[in-house]
């Protein structure tokens, strides 16, 4: 319990810190910023620079503060998965340092490809999630996905697995597919998604 203590205050100052990083370019930071981008790398939205700098990581520690209260909810109501719970820890963190040095460049002037870096965020949470997918009881996917009945374990034994093996595997497809152009990494992405629903499905058809 105490590890998971310090891992969660530790992910709280990852979130905060790169505020250090905006303070100390803030003259140089125009007074409204890009924050939101097409697929042809053009700002669509802007805000203004104090809350760009201040407020953006504080949002995301709100966020956090939410998906982390919200898995410990559930594992203190449907049972823990301690593994799971702990990459949840850092799934924010890490989005919110990437998505905080990406804005704060591409408004220093330094050259972003942001679509690229869009896609390799997702293919980040495809493969951590379906690292620690298979860790989960099917007991505990059941009350997930606030099944009403639980998932028979032998089929959720083949299921975790599938969704796991296409959760890396899409994963390193959408790595690899910043290589190409946006429609094959668009592609990909469908393609991945529509698997995980078919298997979703499967599983809820399978109850025991």
């Amino acid at each position: 319990m105490m590890k998971r203590s310090v891992q969660l205050w530790l992910s709280y100052i990852v979130i905060l810190l790169p505020i250090l990083y905006g303070v100390a370019n803030y003259q140089a930071l125009p007074v409204r910023m890009a924050i939101h981008f097409n697929l042809d790398n053009q700002p669509n939205g802007m805000a203004s620079k104090a809350v760009v700098v201040f407020g953006l990581p504080l949002l995301m520690a709100v966020f956090q503060l939410i998906c982390v209260g919200a898995t410990r909810l559930n594992a203190t109501h449907k049972g823990p998965a301690p593994r799971f719970e702990r990459m949840m820890i850092w799934i924010v963190p890490v989005l919110s340092g990437v998505i905080y040095a990406t804005t704060i460049s591409y408004n220093l002037g330094h050259r972003m490809d942001i679509w690229r870096i869009a896609i390799s965020l997702v293919a980040f949470i495809f493969m951590a999630i379906g690292n620690y997918l298979p860790t989960i009881s099917a007991n505990q996917y059941a009350q997930v996905r606030r099944g009403t009945r639980p998932i028979h374990p032998m089929v959720w034994r083949r299921v975790r697995y599938w969704l796991g093996y296409t959760l890396v595997g899409g994963g390193i497809l959408l790595l690899l597919s910043v290589m190409t152009t946006q429609v094959i990494a668009i592609i990909v992405m469908v393609v991945v998604i529509l698997a995980l629903f078919a298997m979703s499905l499967y599983s809820t058809l399978a109850h025991s």
